[in-house]
């Protein structure tokens, strides 16, 4: 009888280990590539690209203030949606509130309290910022798949 419930035990936990490793493989199979995600196929459309230097928003003076590298830029929606390519300093998903709650306050302003995105290539994450009714600031994040040649 104690036979047949290791069995079992060790059964199951074979069985959950393969639902962990096909699900996280299953997951992988399924993010996007960029220009099929969220943000170029429902928040933007009419998307056009920037030349960087002569392209001078008041956002850019607010990456500048925070060290973050803007590589590329598109604006989007009749030019009121920019869409910005950067390398960050810290992951936007860690604990790093420090940095992120000014820097969007900041972004907030400079950009009159429209919405934007980031695409970071090197975390292959776009970060979509919006603002609640109270002012509060709202992101959204989405994974991408790396462009491959």
């Amino acid at each position: 009888m104690k036979k047949s419930h290791l069995h079992s035990l060790f059964m199951g936990n074979l069985f959950f280990a393969g639902l962990v490793m096909s699900g996280s493989l299953f997951a992988a199979e399924y993010i996007p590539s960029l220009e099929k995600t969220r943000l170029f196929t429902e928040i933007t459309h009419d998307c056009r690209d920037v030349v960087l230097k002569d392209w001078k928003p008041a956002t850019r003076d607010v990456l500048a203030k925070y060290d973050v590298d803007v590589t590329a830029a598109k604006v989007c929606n009749g030019g009121d949606y920019p869409v910005f390519y950067v390398s960050l300093k810290y992951d936007p998903q860690g604990q790093t509130a420090d940095f992120y709650q000014p820097f969007y306050e900041a972004m907030k302003k400079a950009n009159k309290d429209r919405p934007y995105s980031m695409v970071s290539d090197l975390d292959e994450l776009i970060i979509n910022v919006t603002y609640g009714q109270m002012g509060e600031t709202r992101t959204d994040f989405e994974r991408f798949q790396p462009c491959t040649l």
